[in-house]
């Protein structure tokens, strides 16, 4: 704002270059506040085009001065202006003198004290771009306007904006000093220091000297009041717009506050009443006791217990103290966490919408703490996170449960009533407008890859939808991958058949271990936020079937966004082009190809990757220490020969299966293309082979087809054709090998013969045991017996097919396909034993294709 003689001086300006002392004040004191970054770029190109006024819902002098500074400081554009907040109190002896004058002067002249609204000032200093600021609550204001007619700050700036070419831009934003939830109920500090939402002087000042350090200055949309005036009639009152959009911006602050403290709170007593006075709670006690009072009271204290063993219990002392915890702990074994900022900032935006519910991938046990960990830092409330019954042992279920936890059973057979009192329970929660956390796999996954989703707690959160105990649900599907996992020697274990051993505190204090070990990093990405609403509304026809198909579009979404790690993208090379051995040129090469096909279909990968020889190095150099890959050195110089051993390919099974949907379509078109003796291969049968294998793995995998179910593997021909895999015979339109095909299309097949392998043996087994016992028991060990028998045989080169996990899910893939479904067939369909021989002779030939 420009300076002169005849300038009108006003109390509600700082445009002065402040003094050293007073800089040096205010910036040390304000300089630990946090912004929320994300919006630094935008509120540039705002000032740049029009002109930025910050709207906050409550007057204060102390919030005026902090926006100053902090904004000032960090080279934002900055308040120098607050409408009708004076702030002589602040202003330089010199400044304070010129508007003591300017106001004598005025009051002499015209007889009575100038107004900036009247005077043309303020309006000239929107129009010159100045930054301001107002108030949307405030009493002085509102009395002014209801008794004197006068007009309010929105209809002033309404008016404005008429005259002017270039924007008004008003932006919502507060101040939280505290991530404390509010409670429905008062107390006496309420009453004599004013209400958290809007506390009085004092309630301020200690607010702000006790928790400034933590103290965080968030921003909602921002609103174009020029597109705003040209969406409303012509003839639409002022008055009328000015309401609505005061109303609009209180709105959306209160929902930016929801969105970083959580709804109200209520107390666990009162929300045990709610679920528990439920009228279906009341009805299914009734009906289970038949009449019998004694047994109504009986089943009225269990689902009393059911309740207390469900219900979380949040208390953020508990949260801030786990937070301080699990930074230290990060720190000690982990080398930082990266975090997709750019999707969390549209996970934020959405969370205005409606009760957010994540859904994370679930690869470890302290995926919980991570993603919770994440929102806290990022200032998102953190959700009530469903955690299985398993991980509710002392002392940790106490502090889960006091951190937000609550705790669901493995399986609601035969318990009707916890099945109603859990229903009750989750929908209470969305009702009040909690976010929610669940894990869509059901459980931890063993093999890296997501497991297919169970759909039992989907189905309560669309029923609570669907009875209007929420406008919406946003669904953010999120992966966490990890560089190296904490449990991989227990998954180890299991796969090759040992049994899963409880979770208990003996087990916590035998975790101690990891304290002395280095994991590496953790990736968390976010997916692009789902309303359920808007789904519903484009998929009219899924009515029925909607549970299932919601599952899978939100499993998929989870897999775009997971991140291709170096060790998943070296594991992946190494077990597909190199497992008898290696020089690093050769596996360089064989990384870069694979590196080459994620980027072309835009898969996410680490940052790291980006200095590619590099990453490739210091991946193989950490699996070299961590005694994963072995090397040899000549005595004469020649290049390091690097191997490894059988028992250690297991290991990098794992971090290959994490990223194995990105290949798995193609993986199975190679299988194809290399498998038989002919020149070359037809397009149908090609497709048939695809179609085969993506049904025969359906419990392995989940498919990024569209409704064409050929899709995946036309793409894949594609691919191999743009690649010169194979080139087209346009005589007989059929498909044949390049020389570099047949040097390359390997790496991809080499991906899916893992499962080849498990499903063949798996057909080994039935039809060895015809006549003896097959139970899913019986039939593990025998398979795990022969797995074992043809690696030694070298039947099979995978010793990583012996996995418990394929061969449970190969059991019920030959169930359901030759077993049940001659239940249900009619006509001259072959004996299961024949269609048995059958599968077990095609596996056999896809198995060992040419290599």
């Amino acid at each position: 704002m420009g300076k002169s003689k005849n300038t009108p001086c006003y109390p509600y300006v700082l445009d002065h270059k402040p003094g050293f002392f007073i800089s040096w004040f205010f910036y040390r004191l304000f300089q630990k506040i946090r912004f929320d970054e994300s919006i630094v770029k935008d509120l540039k190109q705002m000032h740049r085009e029009g002109s930025v006024v910050y709207a906050i819902k409550y007057r204060g002098h102390l919030d005026y001065l902090l926006y100053h500074y902090r904004f000032r400081r960090s080279r934002l554009p900055y308040p120098k202006i607050a409408f009708d907040l004076n702030m002589y109190l602040y202003l330089p002896l010199s400044q304070l003198i010129r508007v003591l004058k300017f106001y004598l002067g005025f009051f002499f002249k015209h007889g009575r004290l100038p107004s900036p609204f009247k005077t043309g000032f303020f309006k000239d200093a929107i129009q010159q771009g100045t930054a301001s600021l107002l108030c949307l609550v405030d009493p002085k204001v509102f009395a002014r306007h209801f008794i004197h007619e006068e007009k309010d700050h929105l209809h002033f700036l309404l008016s404005i904006q008429k005259d002017m070419e270039k924007p008004i831009y008003i932006i919502p934003q507060l101040i939280l000093y505290k991530k404390t939830p509010e409670k429905d109920h008062s107390n006496l500090l309420d009453i004599f220091f004013g209400f958290k939402e809007n506390p009085g002087v004092i309630r301020k000042i200690a607010l702000f000297f006790r928790h400034h350090r933590h103290a965080f200055i968030d921003f909602a949309r921002p609103l174009n009041l020029k597109a705003y005036l040209e969406s409303q009639p012509p003839a639409r009152p002022m008055e009328e717009m000015a309401t609505e959009l005061r109303n609009m911006l209180i709105e959306s602050i209160d929902r930016q506050k929801r969105v970083i403290l959580g709804p109200v709170m209520k107390s666990r007593q009162q929300q045990k009443e709610k679920v528990l006075k439920d009228p279906e709670i009341t009805t299914t006690i009734e009906h289970l006791a038949g009449g019998n009072a004694k047994k109504i009271k009986q089943l009225r204290k269990n689902a009393g217990e059911y309740f207390d063993e469900i219900a979380a219990d949040y208390n953020i002392a508990y949260v801030q103290f786990f937070h301080i915890a699990l930074n230290w702990l990060w720190k000690k074994i982990f080398e930082g966490i990266d975090v997709d900022l750019e999707n969390l900032a549209i996970v934020r935006e959405s969370a205005r919408k409606g009760p957010v519910i994540y859904i994370p991938s679930h690869k470890s046990h302290i995926d919980y703490l991570v993603l919770n960990y994440v929102l806290y830092d990022h200032h998102m409330h953190i959700p009530r996170v469903a955690a299985g019954k398993n991980l509710a042992f002392w002392p940790m279920g106490h502090i889960f449960r006091k951190s937000g936890a609550f705790f669901i059973r493995r399986t609601f057979k035969g318990a009707r009533l916890y099945a109603q009192v859990f229903t009750r329970y989750i929908k209470a929660l969305l009702e009040e407008g909690h976010p929610l956390e669940f894990f869509i796999e059901g459980g931890r996954s063993r093999s890296g890859k997501l497991i297919l989703p169970k759909i039992g707690f989907l189905s309560i959160l669309l029923q609570a939808y669907k009875e209007g105990y929420c406008d919406d649900l946003v669904f953010v599907p999120a992966s966490i991958s990890y560089d190296r996992i904490m449990e991989e020697k227990s998954y180890l274990k299991e796969l090759g058949g040992s049994e899963k051993k409880k979770e208990s505190f003996k087990q916590i204090v035998k975790a101690r271990r990891f304290l002395k070990r280095r994991y590496g990093k953790i990736y968390v990405q976010f997916g692009k936020p789902l309303s359920l609403s808007e789904y519903l509304q484009q998929n009219k026809d899924l009515e029925e079937n909607n549970h299932r198909q919601l599952a899978f579009h939100l499993i998929k979404s989870i897999n775009k966004v997971t991140i291709v790690t170096p060790l998943a993208l070296i594991a992946s090379a190494i077990l597909t082009k190199h497992r008898r051995g290696f020089h690093i040129n050769e596996l360089t090469d064989t990384a870069e190809i694979l590196l080459r096909f994620l980027r072309t279909y835009e898969a996410p990968t680490a940052t790291t990757l980006n200095h590619f020889e590099r990453t490739v190095g210091e991946t193989l150099t950490l699996l070299v220490n961590r005694k994963v890959v072995n090397l040899l050195e000549d005595v004469d110089g020649e290049e390091t020969f690097y191997y490894v051993d059988e028992d250690k390919k297991r290991e990098l099974e794992y971090y290959k299966n994490s990223i194995i949907h990105c290949f798995i379509s193609h993986a199975f078109v190679a299988v194809s293309l290399l498998t038989g003796t002919e020149e070359t291969r037809s397009e149908k049968a090609i497709l048939e082979d695809y179609a085969f294998l993506k049904r025969l793995f359906k419990n392995e995998f989940v498919y990024d087809d569209g409704k064409d179910i050929n899709e995946g593997g036309n793409n894949a021909i594609g691919y191999f054709l743009d690649s010169a895999f194979i080139i087209r015979d346009h005589a007989n339109g059929e498909y044949k090998l390049t020389r570099l095909g047949f040097d390359k299309l390997p790496i991809w097949a080499a991906l899916a013969k893992t499962f080849l392998e498990s499903y063949w043996i798996a057909t080994r087994s039935f039809i060895q045991r015809e006549n003896k016992s097959r139970k899913q028991v019986d039939l593990l060990k025998n398979m795990n017996y022969l797995g074992l028998r043809f690696h030694k045989m070298g039947l099979i080169d995978h010793l990583e097919a012996v996995s418990r996990i394929n061969f449970s899910n190969a059991i019920s893939f030959i169930n359901e396909e030759i077993f049940k479904s001659q239940e249900v067939t009619e006509g001259n369909t072959p004996e299961p034993r024949e269609r048995l021989s059958e599968l077990n002779q095609r596996l056999y030939e896809l198995s060992h294709y040419r290599a």
